[in-house]
């Protein structure tokens, strides 16, 4: 439950999931046998909790950190460096 619980929270967080959408999931998960009523709706409480700390934007701003992907400044100076490379050729 707990490793469910973390994908959970990082699937529908970094979505930024409505409570619909929430319950939509939790009740598929209860139906298909994956959880016990009483874990979805101690899990719907709990995501409800951490959308309205906005929890989940923290952990997945660390996450993403994590990825070291280029960022919209990293790209943006990568197409000046271009241009002028460009510019420098067609002279």
């Amino acid at each position: 439950m707990d490793e469910l619980k973390k994908l959970m929270l990082l699937t529908l967080g970094a979505a930024s999931a409505s409570m619909e959408k929430v319950d939509g999931v939790v009740q598929e998960l209860i139906e298909k046998g994956k959880m016990t009523v009483k874990e979805g709706k101690e899990l719907r409480e709990e995501l409800l909790r951490d959308k309205e700390s906005g929890k989940h934007k923290e952990e997945l701003k660390s996450f993403l950190a994590s990825l070291r992907l280029a960022t919209k400044e990293d790209l943006e100076k990568l197409e000046a460096r271009v241009a002028e490379l460009e510019a420098k050729l067609s002279e």
